[in-house]
């Protein structure tokens, strides 16, 4: 096996021209030389920094990932060489030519999604677009020991049980604690950097507040509470219950009257609703809550005249951390790719109410319209906020109440207050939020 150096003597003498164009392909491929090659570099280089970044004609892209192949061969490391000449190359680098850019990218997605060398979701962290540096080089080594288990036949791609193994490898490489990291591992520096972030992406009151609550948050562990906080995510897991045994519905899709009932005596909401409650309409925190189950969690779906779990549904059963995230989560809910109004006034509210006590719904609202008003939020019209923050707050009352966070004294006055249970839940979910994966929405 030969040096780079000695490698790309013995390809001068080949090819003078070759030799010139592997050059060119290591420098761009990797700063530390052939140690910092990895199965996932050498697929990005290949499959978009060269058919993006490299303005030269498809035929001497190709050339260019010929003549890095015969490098790599040269230096002993047939499995990336074959990489650079396998006909997929070719194909996916005629793609862009032929089919355009979107084509191109949907090909080289799909070509390391199917490979095993990219990185993927475990249950304690989901991985973003758009990382920071610490992120950034946590993908970069759990790639690489990716890299290392498929060349050594630890991981097969496609064999039995393969995907649980990759995510038992990538857990233990986030988890494990490391001397290079000063005896932390790679999850408590992503989830640091993140914190950061959350706490400094906006400015004003809600930075603010964030950063009062940020050491609270990072201290939190990811595991469910043990014990569980009283009284919180009752109704959630009864719900889900039901619904691993098919919970029957109305002709009209609703949740049948005699299940309602059982819902309003066993979480008390008869004492604070008027009427029969014996409809799911009639009854806000279990209609809320099961729409918040189903469209928010997804871990409900109506399969005809009745609603059962979904995959996630039965996972939140079998394991009370995936239960306990999940419903967290929902508390404050997730974005699409554009930032939500709701989303942000129930953030700024947990804020809030876990800062400080507001002695009325009013003074409430006014700490709200200013701290989003002070982020931008505004109607083209010049109309005031306070009305949509006013209506968003009274929602977010119920979405609170569905998952009983309210202190029963303060379900029909105001303003809200968290009781212990809640306090812990909604420190859950700013930490959720802060701790999301964040993801570009100026993607070439």
């Amino acid at each position: 096996m030969l040096s780079e150096r000695e490698a790309l003597t013995v390809l001068r003498r080949e090819n003078p021209e070759h030799a010139e164009d592997a050059a060119a392909a290591m420098g761009w491929l990797s700063s530390g030389g052939l140690e910092g090659i990895d199965l996932l570099r050498m697929q990005d280089f290949l499959w978009y920094a060269l058919p993006v970044k490299w303005m030269i004609s498809t035929e001497k892209r190709v050339q260019v990932a010929h003549a890095l192949g015969r490098l790599l061969n040269l230096n002993g490391l047939e499995r990336y060489a074959a990489v650079c000449e396998s006909e997929l190359t070719e194909q996916i680098l005629r793609i862009y030519e032929e089919e355009g850019h979107d084509a191109g990218v949907a090909a080289y997605t799909e070509a390391t999604t199917r490979s095993g060398s990219v990185p993927t979701a475990t249950p304690l962290h989901t991985w973003g677009t758009l990382m920071g540096p610490e992120e950034n080089a946590a993908f970069g080594d759990c790639a690489a020991a990716l890299d290392l288990a498929l060349a050594s036949g630890e991981l097969r791609v496609g064999g039995r049980g393969w995907k649980k193994a990759r995510e038992a490898l990538l857990t233990r490489w986030l988890t494990q604690q490391r001397p290079e990291l000063d005896g932390a591992c790679w999850l408590e520096r992503i989830h640091s950097e993140r914190l950061e972030t959350w706490v400094v992406e906006r400015h004003g009151e809600r930075s603010t507040l964030a950063g009062e609550l940020a050491p609270r948050l990072l201290a939190m562990p990811c595991k469910a509470p043990d014990p569980a906080p009283e009284g919180v995510l009752r109704a959630l897991g009864w719900l889900l219950g039901h619904s691993r045994d098919r919970l029957p519905l109305t002709a009209r899709h609703y949740i049948a009257p005699m299940l309602v009932s059982e819902a309003v005596d066993l979480f008390g909401w008869r004492e604070w609703l008027t009427g029969p409650l014996n409809r799911e309409l009639d009854v806000v925190p279990l209609h809320t809550l099961r729409t918040l189950a189903q469209r928010e969690m997804r871990a409900i779906r109506r399969a005809g005249t009745s609603l059962v779990l979904t995959k996630t549904g039965v996972r939140m059963l079998e394991d009370q951390d995936v239960f306990w995230r999940t419903a967290t989560a929902a508390v404050i809910g997730r974005e699409g790719g554009e930032p939500d109004f709701g989303v942000a006034v129930r953030e700024a509210a947990l804020l809030v109410l876990l800062t400080s006590t507001p002695r009325t719904a009013d003074e409430l609202t006014q700490r709200l319209t200013s701290m989003l008003a002070e982020e931008g939020w505004a109607f083209r019209d010049g109309g005031d906020l306070g009305g949509p923050i006013r209506r968003e707050t009274h929602r977010f009352r119920y979405r609170m109440w569905a998952l009983g966070m309210l202190d029963d004294d303060c379900l029909v006055d105001e303003p809200p207050v968290l009781t212990e249970g809640g306090e812990i839940t909604a420190l859950a979910a700013l930490r959720a939020r802060a701790l999301r994966p964040r993801y570009r929405t100026d993607v070439e």
